[in-house]
């Protein structure tokens, strides 16, 4: 697992296939899992608590993400908020959205489709599949923002 003291030093962690992502959710088990699947593919993983953390990282421009993994609900900014703050410097960064709620839910808070979103739990080739689709950067098949309903 890569953690930002090792991030921010500039040394390269892992080598593979190069493409590097961003998980960000507030808990520690579904980072550890997500990042777990990753790895053994030979992806670079950065983690982030929240998307306040996540929102740092990807400014620094230390680094290019290829895809940021986030969780929808979390403290400080969500996944949404998250997406929305990095739309205007990295429009073309895509995001997976990962959520335990419903797809209603979603819509509820004001998330409609397209948008990539993995219902938690979801088995590792799914994360898997979605990583490598978002990367490939297909538009129709990648989505980069949900469209948010007007206030």
């Amino acid at each position: 697992m890569t953690t930002l003291d090792e991030f921010s030093s500039g040394v390269p962690l892992r080598t593979g296939t190069g493409a590097t992502v961003l998980v960000v959710d507030d808990e520690s088990a579904v980072r550890r899992f997500a990042i777990r699947i990753l790895e053994r593919e030979l992806y670079v993983v950065i983690e982030a608590r929240d998307g306040a953390e996540a929102l740092d990282l990807v400014r620094t421009g230390v680094t290019p993400f290829e895809v940021v993994v986030s969780d929808i609900v979390m403290p400080r900014l969500n996944g949404v908020e998250l997406m929305q703050a990095l739309a205007p410097s990295h429009p073309e960064l895509p995001f997976i959205l990962m959520s335990g709620y419903a797809t209603s839910a979603l819509s509820d808070l004001g998330i409609v489709t397209p948008c990539s979103i993995l219902a938690k739990p979801f088995p590792p080739e799914r994360l898997l599949a979605e990583v490598r689709r978002c990367i490939r950067g297909s538009p129709e098949t990648a989505p980069r923002a949900p469209r948010t309903r007007p206030s």
